[in-house]
């Protein structure tokens, strides 16, 4: 079991690394979508791996009949990351909605428009009534 946790110690590392690359991608602006876009990937194939070290982490951990409180506070930091790597899928997902002229679709950027139009005043003629 030591030897996984020794394995998953740098993946968690380079998890947060790439999480903390896309945060500052989405902080540029403008944003480019590409670099977003593969900033993601990235981040998912780090996920993934952590995920599966993480996963053998905890069979081995009942394996090798641990208390419930140290299987749980391991549990809880396995779903931390879960919890992360999900909130940024929603994000990274809305971030890549834009429309064609490239704002997001959030109605917090919606700015009204109205201006006030100076009009000449029309004279009424008299003759006409």
């Amino acid at each position: 079991m030591d030897a996984l946790k020794l394995r998953r110690t740098p993946l968690r590392t380079a998890f947060t690394k790439a999480v903390n690359h896309l945060q500052e991608i989405i902080e540029n602006d403008p944003v480019d979508m590409n670099d977003v876009e593969t900033a993601f990937e990235q981040l998912k194939v780090k996920s993934a791996k952590l995920k599966e070290v993480e996963g053998a982490v905890l069979e081995l951990m009942i394996e090798s009949n641990c208390t419930q409180e140290a299987y749980n506070i391991e549990f809880e930091a396995t779903e931390g990351y879960a919890e992360e790597m999900i909130a940024w899928q929603v994000r990274v997902k809305n971030i890549m909605k834009t429309d064609v002229l490239g704002q997001k679709d959030n109605h917090s950027l919606v700015t009204s428009s109205s201006s006030i139009l100076r009009l000449p005043k029309i004279q009424r003629s008299s003759s006409f009534f």
